[in-house]
């Protein structure tokens, strides 16, 4: 299948800090969650639907998911359809990414996220 070169805005943008309390003004150290290989193993698991690859079609996908602190995805939504197939690819290429959690002061911690997807026929 044609894969699609992901481009992404913001690899991956925090939106629910509840869990990850990072002080700005402290040398804690923090780091967000990761797809283990790198962007390489998101854009590896991104498909650009071949209907919609064939006829051009373009589209973004936003979606909102939980990685717990074991790197566990879960409770993918859509917060912005780029349309049905291309929602479905987005959602499986998370779900088949393995992930690292977040890391905050050297212990893993659970955090939400929103991660764009952007399909563009080249």
């Amino acid at each position: 299948m044609i894969k699609t070169k992901l481009t992404l805005t913001a690899l991956i943008l925090l939106i629910g800090t509840t869990q990850l309390m990072a002080d700005p003004n402290s040398n804690r150290k923090c780091c967000e969650p990761q797809p283990m290989g790198g962007i390489e193993s998101l854009e590896q698991n991104t498909v650009y639907p071949l209907l919609d690859r064939q006829e051009g079609n373009e589209g973004n996908v936003i979606l909102n998911f939980h990685v717990d602190k074991n790197g566990i995805v879960s409770n993918i939504r859509v917060a912005r359809s780029g349309g049905t197939m291309f929602d479905k690819s987005a959602i499986s290429a998370v779900m088949n990414t393995q992930w690292s959690p977040a890391m905050q002061n050297g212990y893993p911690v659970a955090v939400n996220f929103e991660l764009p997807f952007e399909y563009r026929a080249k």
